[in-house]
C-alpha cells in the first residue's frame, strides 16, 4: 500500500466529520442544541406506522439526490450512510421491533454504509450524530 493511499482514508474520515460538524454548525440552533443534550429517559415516539412512512420518504428523497453527487466524497458516503440506516430500521421495525430499538439494531448497517465496507469505517461522533437526528425525528 502506497502512502497516498494512506493518508486518503484519514482525509476521508476527516472530511467526513468537517462535512457532519458544519451541517450541525448550519441546522437551527434547536436541532443543534438538541444533540449536546442527554437524550430524556421516556420518549414518546411515532407508531411504527408513521415512523416506517417517515424513513419511506426520507430513503426516496435521498435516492433521488444520490445521481447528482460524486461517488467516494464525504456526501456520498453519508448519503449512502443515511439510505442504508433508514432502510435498516424499516426492516427492523417489519420483523416486530419498536421503532426505539430499530434504531439502536440498525447502526451497524450506517457504520458500514449498508454492510459495503469493513465494520469500522465510521467514525462513532458520525454515527451518533445520525442516530440523535433520526430520534428527533421519530419522537413526537
Amino acid at each position: 500500500m502506497n502512502s497516498n493511499n494512506r493518508r486518503r482514508i484519514p482525509e476521508r474520515m476527516l472530511l467526513t466529520a468537517i462535512f457532519l460538524l458544519g451541517f450541525l454548525c448550519f441546522s437551527n440552533t434547536q436541532g443543534y442544541a438538541q444533540t449536546l443534550q442527554p437524550p430524556p429517559t421516556a420518549l414518546n415516539w411515532k407508531s411504527s406506522e408513521d415512523a416506517t412512512n417517515i424513513l419511506l420518504a426520507q430513503v426516496t428523497v435521498l435516492n433521488q439526490q444520490l445521481p447528482g453527487i460524486a461517488e467516494g466524497t464525504p456526501l456520498y458516503d453519508n448519503t449512502v450512510r443515511r439510505i442504508a440506516y433508514f432502510k435498516a430500521i424499516i426492516m427492523e421495525i417489519s420483523k416486530g421491533a419498536t421503532v426505539a430499538q430499530g434504531l439502536e439494531l440498525s447502526i451497524p448497517a450506517a457504520a458500514t454504509l449498508g454492510f459495503e465496507k469493513e465494520a469500522t469505517y465510521t467514525p462513532k461522533i458520525l454515527l451518533k450524530a445520525l442516530h440523535t437526528e433520526t430520534r428527533v425525528m421519530l419522537t413526537n
